[in-house]
């Protein structure tokens, strides 16, 4: 298959936009199906890819997570962005074929929006669709996992069929391991002098590389606001920058953790890692390139210079304390002599055995480094370390702070963020510490770090916030982002549209965040707040959010049916962002009755000045369904969850 000029053989092109790593590791493990079937592949972000850079490949494989508010992740956008582009024709994609991976998560509202719309955009440029979308649901029986198995499944059966292998080819067995494409090798004397590098120099991890949007902060409170007691340590912590930079509520700041140095040197002594783990590497590709624009597109998973080592490449970039995925299990694999120890490795990479994989590691969320432990028999070469081990990524944290809370008198900003220390028994009765908030949690004053900041999730334009009317519906460490907007609210003006705030926690005592501030601002703001509190755990029976929205119906109606409010939900996805809405449902519809004198009784709804009815009725429990999705399509229904 030739065009313009180019024999485009069996090339595949695989695309990922990703903010947690599963997009990209879904997309490795399709890189690694078609390499089994004698594709040449390339596995790229979407940031490093422009719509040209398809027509090369047979194939083109897309695999989009959907974030916030059916948004497209950030590495994503601009490609997204590109697409939209007015002067494209329909046939701007014509001959390019594609299949397409979306994964999504139904708490949200706009389930699998960012492979919906690309889906649909691509049709209108006329790419050519090669088999159904698969659209994995997070929630689901088995996750992502048990979607995209399936899924995947059905893409090697199609790509057999309208993709065959040539007569004498036979794919590559699963047992069979496929070539790295990355080694680790260590530098000469002469390479270390003069400081090899891959081009830029750079020193940070893959995600940011060089970019110019990170910068440094000073540590300057890090303190314990629950109680002490109490089964969570939740943390107030401020940092602190010369800089002037602007920020609003939704915004969140993007930190780059660190291993502790106990976990790395076990890994080290327990590899025999010993007599290199001190001395300069670098990282250098083995690939083939499967087109001309293979080496710009695909990147070196690190970016590494002259006085990198093993050490500090475990430390720094790859996260050894990771649960792992699939994949993991069939590198280690590779590299044990004990028989039951393979077949036992490999049964976690069966889609047969998925229950298995997700009872051993995902349950009782095993870390790389305990599994390690277990299976002893493990020997990992220290120059497969990259192709082995996942990067680690930034953890964002929402701002707590907004308004006057973000800057001093002498022009520095500050960033105030409200975190909980992830530190938990699992259900094999072992402690599990979350890689970023352990490292934040033992940080002392003064410490510098290295961050960047996210402005995806904002709640709205900065002119818009001050007159907007907003019901805020919080749960946990879910507050921090309602307080920055609270605050930004109170600080332009007092006239600022009103606010009402629920929130939930499990004691009054033990974590009502910033309880001390609520009394002030609605004092201040001559009662345009109003502060509704749910603490689960005071008495007998729990009272949750959902109650409270339903018990403060008219409350609800008030604001979104009288004053038109937005509504902002915060706090951990799961249960509690579905559960809230049904309340909001149920809330609707318990006031609409009563305001009608009950079910039977049909009112007329009021009216605006031009005779039309301001509001759509609501009679029943599909028409406040219906109602609420309107409000999300008017972006006036905001989620900001977290799992």
């Amino acid at each position: 298959m030739q065009r313009n000029g180019y024999d485009q053989g069996r090339s595949a092109l695989i695309v990922y936009g990703t903010e947690t790593g599963t997009s990209q590791d879904f997309a490795e493990e399709i890189g690694r199906c078609l390499d089994r079937l004698h594709f040449d592949t390339d596995v790229a972000g979407l940031d490093a890819v422009s719509y040209g850079d398809l027509e090369p490949y047979a194939l083109t494989v897309f695999v989009i997570a959907t974030t916030g508010q059916g948004d497209f992740p950030e590495n994503a956008r601009r490609f997204w962005t590109s697409l939209l582009r007015k002067k494209l024709s329909p046939t701007t994609l014509s001959g390019v074929q594609y299949a397409l991976v979306g994964l999504g998560d139904t708490s949200y509202p706009k389930f699998n929006w960012a492979a919906r719309k690309l889906d649909k955009r691509l049709r209108q440029l006329g790419a050519t669709a090669l088999l159904e979308s698969c659209e994995a649901d997070e929630q689901g029986d088995e996750g992502t996992d048990g979607a995209v198995l399936a899924w995947l499944d059905e893409f090697r059966k199609t790509i057999l069929d309208q993709l065959p292998l040539p007569e004498d080819r036979e794919p590559i067995a699963t047992g069979v391991p496929l070539p790295s494409k990355w080694r680790l090798e260590l530098l000469s004397p002469i390479e270390s002098f003069i400081g090899v590098t891959n081009g830029n120099g750079s020193h940070m991890p893959a995600d940011v590389s060089s970019s110019s949007d990170t910068f440094e902060v000073t540590l300057t409170t890090n303190k314990r606001v629950t109680a002490s007691d109490h089964f969570q340590d939740v943390r107030f912590m401020t940092l602190k920058t010369p800089h002037s930079i602007q920020y609003m509520p939704g915004d969140a700041l993007a930190i780059f953790p660190q291993n502790m140095p106990t976990d790395v040197s076990f890994l080290i002594e327990r590899m025999g890692w010993q007599n290199v783990a001190d001395s300069p590497i670098h990282l250098i590709s083995t690939r083939k390139s499967s087109t001309p624009n293979s080496a710009r597109l695909v990147t070196s998973p690190i970016f590494s210079k002259a006085d990198l080592t093993l050490r500090t490449l475990l430390a720094e970039y790859l996260d050894i304390n990771a649960i792992p995925r699939r994949s993991f299990f069939a590198a280690i694999a590779n590299y044990t002599a004990d028989e039951m120890h393979k077949e036992r490795l490999l049964e976690f990479t069966d889609p047969q055995y998925l229950d298995e994989y997700y009872d051993y590691a995902t349950r009782p969320r095993r870390s790389i480094l305990e599994i390690l432990q277990e299976f002893d028999s493990v020997h990992l070469p220290w120059q497969e370390a990259t192709n082995i081990f996942p990067p680690m990524r930034p953890r964002q944290f929402s701002f707590a702070s907004g308004g006057k809370l973000k800057y001093t008198d002498d022009g520095s900003t500050i960033f105030e963020l409200l975190i909980a220390i992830v530190k938990y028994r699992t259900v094999i009765k072992r402690i599990r510490e979350g890689v970023c908030t352990r490292y934040l949690a033992q940080l002392p004053i003064g410490t510098k770090l290295q961050v960047s900041l996210k402005t995806e999730g904002r709640f709205s334009k900065p002119s818009e916030i001050p007159g907007q009317v907003h019901l805020l519906i919080g749960a946990g460490t879910g507050i921090a982002p309602l307080r920055a907007l609270i605050h930004e609210k109170a600080a332009p003006s007092p006239v600022a549209g009103k606010t009402a705030l629920v929130f939930g926690c499990r004691s009054e005592k033990a974590d009502f965040f910033f309880h001390d501030e609520w009394n002030a601002l609605s004092s201040a703001a001559a009662s345009s707040s109003e502060v509704v509190t749910a603490f689960s755990r005071d008495q007998k029976p729990k009272v949750y959010i959902q109650d409270r929205i339903r018990e403060r119906s008219d409350l609800i109606w008030e604001y979104l049916r009288e004053r038109d409010a937005t509504i902002i939900v915060c706090g951990s996805s799961g249960q509690m962002p579905k559960a809230v809405r049904q309340a909001l449902v149920d809330a609707l519809v318990e006031q609409a009755q009563k305001n009608r004198g009950g079910p039977s009784t049909r009112n007329i709804e009021p009216v605006d000045s031009d005779g039309e009815e301001s509001e759509e009725p609501i009679e029943s429990h599909e028409d406040a369904e219906k109602y609420l999705a309107r409000l999300e399509k008017e972006g006036r229904y905001k989620q900001e969850t977290w799992s």
